[in-house]
């Protein structure tokens, strides 16, 4: 896999995260699944089925990262070598958590899977996070409602996908300047037929770090309701309504959510892993509920600004673009140690 090492083409490569289309390539040594769980809500459970393929000739071992809702004192787990793939093998998990992460209770979270070839060191280099061992996977999940006490293999469900995000497609404050750091989540609705949720999700190991939301009224661009201002421990999500989000938002369809990233402050660790301005970096989606059917959508999140030709050929035809790293620039890095 192509690996950009220039960010200004990396945060081009960013503006496929939730939009993806099926032509993309959503693979990558280290992915995101930003909401799965195992956990009662009201009279139904919600659990997480998760889909893993190894792109790779090697066998690979697969180390889990958990980041829990975000509260006071919220800190994130490790799990090394969890799964094992073998070459180009793919691996289905019905009701993930209980199979593969029983010691955790009631889990309701962020998932980061981490491939490496097996029995091997990726341990990740101090300055550009890279080691020869790393292995490319992909990761898909569905997220899901069934009745309590029934079978997830089996049972009536609603749910909705959460696709895999690799990590070069987080969204970054860093890329301010060149109009990458803010995203849009458009389907929102508040009325008797319809309720929606948004989720936030610090992807940043090194920092905690601050979200703006705003709510806006799709004809216009009017604000809706007060905005929101999320501080999210390293690797925590929230996912509030959208009224509990922005206040008394009345009836309305055709809303939009605005998401940027403010502040973030790195962690005592951050500058031995490289990340001295504690790598900075988000995740945002929607949610919207039908009320008489209880059917879920993932809403995506998508950036305001169109990539440029040379941003597409680094990406589609690398070889035929200038994509090196040049003197002096940033380059890509991990937000997460493998």
């Amino acid at each position: 896999m192509f690996k950009a090492k220039h960010w200004g083409v990396a945060a081009a490569m960013m503006l496929v995260a939730f939009g993806a289309m099926a032509s993309n390539f959503r693979v990558a040594d280290q992915v995101y699944i930003p909401i799965s769980g195992h956990i009662q809500g009201g009279s139904s459970l919600f659990v997480s089925d998760i889909f893993i393929s190894n792109l790779s000739s090697d066998q690979v071992q697969v180390s889990l990262i958990y980041g829990p809702q975000n509260t006071a004192g919220a800190v994130f787990r490790s799990f090394p070598n969890k799964i094992t793939l073998n070459a180009n093998e793919r691996k289905e998990f019905v009701d993930f958590y209980p199979t593969v992460l029983p010691e955790i209770t009631n889990p309701f979270g962020l998932l980061v899977f981490n491939a490496c070839k097996a029995n091997s060191d990726c341990t990740p280099d101090p300055v550009n996070g890279e080691n020869a061992n790393f292995r490319n996977i992909s990761v898909e999940s569905r997220i899901y409602a069934i009745a309590v006490g029934a079978n997830p293999a089996t049972a009536a469900s609603n749910g909705q996908d959460m696709p895999g995000i690799p990590w070069y497609n987080f969204v970054s404050s860093t890329e301010s300047s060149a109009g990458l750091s803010k995203v849009f989540i458009t389907g929102f609705r508040s009325n008797t037929g319809y309720r929606g949720n948004l989720g936030v999700v610090n992807a940043s190991q090194f920092s905690s770090t601050q979200l703006i939301a705003t709510l806006r009224d799709g004809a216009t661009g009017a604000q809706v309701g007060s905005q929101k201002v999320f501080n999210l421990l390293p690797l925590t999500f929230e996912q509030p309504n959208i009224s509990g989000a922005f206040g008394a938002v009345g009836s309305g369809t055709n809303l939009y959510v605005e998401v940027e990233q403010g502040v973030s402050t790195p962690t005592g660790d951050a500058a031995a892993n490289g990340c001295n301005d504690g790598c900075p970096a988000y995740l945002a989606f929607g949610s919207l509920l039908d009320n008489q059917t209880t059917d879920p959508t993932t809403l995506e999140a998508q950036y305001t600004k169109a990539l440029n030709t040379l941003q597409i050929a680094c990406i589609y035809s690398p070889a035929d673009a200038t994509c090196s790293l040049k003197v002096g620039a940033k380059p890509l890095h991990r937000a997460v140690r493998h």
